[in-house]
């Protein structure tokens, strides 16, 4: 008896450890035709623009044609429990995508996309239109921002990365030998012409209090979740560092508001805004 015992814990201890495969976390990925996926939280249109607005020219609106897709990092299918836990509120002009989802839910195929829906965003005037799409499922919450940038066939001249952020304010207050320049980068962050723009756009904050809040250096058509103006304006909470610039006092009024333009507008990095 001893002996059958010992060779059944034997047995036990040499058998190979059960190893449960981590389910990667399923990931709702919003496709709008004639915009590029990344930045993946924010799409941006001009008015009457044929690349992206599918409506008729520029007409005071954006017209999207997108779909809802679901997968994992890995580019795989989301589990079906995955996606019946989720759902999608949505901002005016938007609701199209709810009606979508829900089709999409009520029958599950192989398919990873939602039927693309046409939705609609609305300029204001002559400023800049935006809408929210917020989406709640077990990963946690997400948001995506549609922009509709006012046409400019009007003619008059419109303010531009390169020109208006890059080389009046990065260049001559932020991209210095001791601070953001190439040779410094301060807090990993070179401002300099050339990789500002990709170091900026859609990339987490370093700092680690503010990347557990979820922000980004710029979260394009979200200002006041944009860890860049945030030290700029001075609004940070315990924890997310100190206001910048740190040396020369404060950027003036009219370049802070560039700025907030510029990310409001989905932060383009070649189209005016």
């Amino acid at each position: 008896m001893r002996v059958s015992l010992l060779v059944s814990a034997l047995i036990l201890l040499a058998a190979p450890p059960v190893v449960r495969a981590a389910r990667s976390k399923c990931d709702l990925v919003v496709n709008a035709e004639g915009i590029a996926e990344k930045p993946e939280h924010s799409k941006s249109c001009t008015d009457g623009d044929s690349a992206c607005d599918t409506g008729q020219g520029a007409d005071g609106i954006c017209q999207y044609h997108v779909s809802l897709c679901f997968k994992t990092a890995a580019k795989g299918a989301c589990a079906r429990e995955e996606i019946e836990g989720m759902s999608v509120t949505a901002g005016p002009g938007l609701e199209g995508l709810v009606g979508a989802m829900t089709r999409f839910k009520t029958n599950l195929t192989a398919d990873s996309c939602t039927e693309p829906v046409d939705v609609q965003v609305q300029t204001r005037g002559k400023r800049i239109g935006r809408t929210l799409l917020k989406a709640k499922g077990p990963a946690g919450r997400e948001r995506y921002t549609f922009v509709c940038r006012p046409s400019h066939q009007g003619g008059g001249s419109s303010a531009t990365f390169a020109k208006d952020i890059q080389k009046k304010i990065f260049d001559s207050t932020c991209a210095t030998p001791s601070c953001h320049g190439a040779g410094a980068a301060s807090a990993g962050l070179d401002l300099s012409d050339g990789v500002a723009y990709s170091n900026l756009v859609g990339v987490p904050a370093a700092n680690e209090a503010a990347r557990t809040a979820g922000l980004l250096r710029v979260a394009p058509g979200d200002p006041d979740h944009s860890y860049l103006l945030l030290k700029l304006e001075g609004t940070l909470v315990a924890g997310e560092g100190v206001p910048m610039p740190l040396v020369g006092g404060p950027l003036p009024a009219s370049a802070i508001d560039t700025i907030r333009r510029w990310i409001a507008a989905g932060a383009p990095e070649t189209a005016p805004f």
